[in-house]
């Protein structure tokens, strides 16, 4: 996990121009201010990164940093699995 916890602090930092590092516990929205295109701007660049596709109904799941993270190793262990 802490590989994928890196990639999003790295895209948040050099595409989104966060200052800091995200902790797992954070909320994508109220903590990290993301809006559509910046959860859009997260949401591809861990598809690119990790090559896996991750669905819009999994969005609503999803609410923090961990949760991304953890459903991005779903994910990855799915295509995997194929």
């Amino acid at each position: 996990m802490d590989e994928v916890l890196r990639e999003i602090g790295r895209v948040l930092r050099e595409e989104l121009g966060f200052p800091g590092e995200p902790r797992p516990g954070d909320d994508l929205v109220s903590d990290l201010q993301l809006d559509s295109v910046g959860l859009l701007t997260l949401v591809v660049g861990l598809e690119d990164r990790f090559r896996v596709a991750l669905k819009e109904e999994d969005a609503a799941s999803v609410r923090t940093v961990g949760e991304l993270a953890a459903l991005v190793l779903r994910r990855r262990e799915e295509m995997r699995a194929c």
